[in-house]
């Protein structure tokens, strides 16, 4: 099993994308179980994230959280 994807990007945990969340401003404005419900600075936009810190986030939920908060940090 491949630890690491290719062109040498780490996979991002939920952990890190919660940290990255909190550096840009967004605020966490509720909790339900593991669903998180996130929003941006500005209040225009919400993004709920969902699993524990230490689990990785897959490929296609990351580029979608990507893509609904503008960050590209968590490439």
């Amino acid at each position: 099993m491949r630890t690491r994807p290719m062109f040498g990007r780490m996979p991002k945990t939920y952990g890190q994308v919660r940290r990255a969340l909190r550096r840009a401003g967004w605020t966490m404005i509720r909790q339900r179980g593991s669903h998180q419900f996130w929003v941006s600075p500005d209040g225009q936009r919400a993004v709920s994230v969902a699993g524990k810190d230490s689990d990785t986030m897959s490929a296609g939920t990351l580029a979608s959280t990507r893509r609904r908060t503008g960050l590209e940090e968590l490439r």
